[in-house]
């Protein structure tokens, strides 16, 4: 819109054509912040639908604390044997302690020694802090490539008995989208041994998260970048999955791995890792106000849950004389 200016002599004609200047300044002005708020709108909104979450996946500072006031036992029978006569296995909290992580050696030439001196302990480090998961790996000292799993003695539960999400943030990352990197902080000792992170989806699909090398000392992060993260949003190809009653896909801490060449040296080695934490998109938006609960009304997560805790109890009285044998040998083995 531009304003007339009136050119005849006199005083107010001089007057209405600085009127109008000033009028038409003061417009172009309001149309370019305009413009500016719609092209910063415009940029922000993709921002703010993709949004990463920072997530901790584990942290061994509060490991224990989480584990002791969160998790729930599988059992729905806490009688000392089930209907059919088989005995009955009630897990507690304390079997998911540091101490009773499982360290795993995979080789041709283990050894009875081998898996004696491999174990997990809670350390407390000064640098940290915090308590830490400390890792004592026994790798045969044979010409073969090793490979060593550092994980809990049973899964973590992603779901209590009610069908909610359980050990979040403690061994359970919920409501995942796109990954865009993993960290881990690690203390090495200056060996040149590979490091991986391994977690199940919603599937039960194995996810490997490889870091490289541990041939540092002290402690340091470490990240792993997804090579096939797409930044700019307008160029992905996008995918529609079902929901509910489908499991909002979620990723489980499955084990540590830490891999040995043939060409590497054997025996001892100590390692050190603080925590484990992600970066990645929501796979939905979360809603302020739902029309429907669907699990209040279906129950079907609740069902599944407590089908997955029966069909893993019955494997657990075995898993716990094996573990009371793993402790027995490496007792024996510590007092030689």
């Amino acid at each position: 819109m531009m304003c007339t200016i009136d050119a005849r002599p006199g005083v107010f004609g001089r007057d209405r054509g600085v009127v109008c200047r000033r009028v038409d300044m003061l417009l172009q002005k309001r149309m370019k912040i305009v413009v500016f708020v719609i092209l910063s709108l415009a940029l922000l909104v993709p921002m703010i639908v993709h949004a990463l979450s920072d997530i901790t996946v584990i942290n061994f500072g509060n490991y224990e604390k989480r584990i002791t006031a969160e998790f729930q036992s599988i059992s729905t029978n806490s009688k000392p044997k089930n209907p059919d006569g088989s005995p009955n296995y009630i897990l507690t909290p304390s079997v998911m302690a540091i101490s009773n992580w499982i360290v795993e050696v995979r080789s041709s030439g283990v050894r009875i020694p081998n898996i004696v001196k491999s174990q997990c302990l809670s350390v407390f480090s000064k640098l940290q802090n915090q308590n830490v998961l400390g890792v004592r790996i026994n790798f045969p000292e044979t010409r073969q490539n090793d490979r060593a799993y550092i994980r809990p003695q049973f899964e973590f539960h992603v779901y209590d008995k009610k069908g909610n999400f359980s050990n979040i943030s403690n061994g359970i990352v919920t409501n995942v989208g796109l990954v865009k990197d993993v960290s881990v902080w690690v203390k090495g000792r200056n060996y040149p041994f590979d490091f991986a992170v391994r977690m199940l989806d919603q599937d039960n699909k194995a996810h490997e998260y490889f870091f490289g090398n541990l041939f540092f000392d002290n402690w340091r992060k470490l990240t792993w970048v997804n090579p096939n993260y797409i930044d700019q949003v307008k160029d992905r190809v996008i995918i529609r999955k079902p929901m509910y009653p489908k499991d909002l896909p979620y990723l489980k801490f499955s084990s540590f791995v830490v891999y040995r060449n043939m060409d590497q040296i054997g025996g001892d080695f100590i390692l050190y890792i603080k925590n484990v934490s992600m970066r990645y998109e929501w796979h939905a938006a979360k809603v302020i106000e739902n029309d429907i609960d669907d699990e209040e009304v279906w129950k079907i997560l609740q069902q599944r849950a407590i089908d997955n805790m029966q069909r893993e109890q019955k494997g657990l009285a075995e898993k716990a004389h094996d573990l009371k044998q793993n402790l027995k040998l490496q007792q024996e083995g510590n007092v030689q």
